[in-house]
């Protein structure tokens, strides 16, 4: 018996920069995608059909900057 799998493309924002990126989902359920603008790597890892989670990794030299607030 064949297994039928369905590849359904995944996309949205950049967390980092905006530019549209597009993933496939792997056999654990989640979602890697990288950036091909900011180099930055994203995970997405659906929970729920109303929740997802995105985890966002700087680019191999580079750290996070700090925010600072202007108000």
């Amino acid at each position: 018996m064949a297994k039928h799998d369905e590849w359904t493309p995944f996309s949205w924002h950049c967390a980092n920069c905006g530019t549209i990126v597009v993933g496939y989902r792997n056999a654990q359920g989640a979602i890697k995608v990288q950036c091909n603008r900011c180099r930055v790597v994203m995970v997405r890892k659906i929970k729920s059909r109303r929740h997802s989670t995105i985890d966002v990794y700087a680019p191999e030299g580079q750290e996070e900057l700090e925010y600072v607030n202007a108000y």
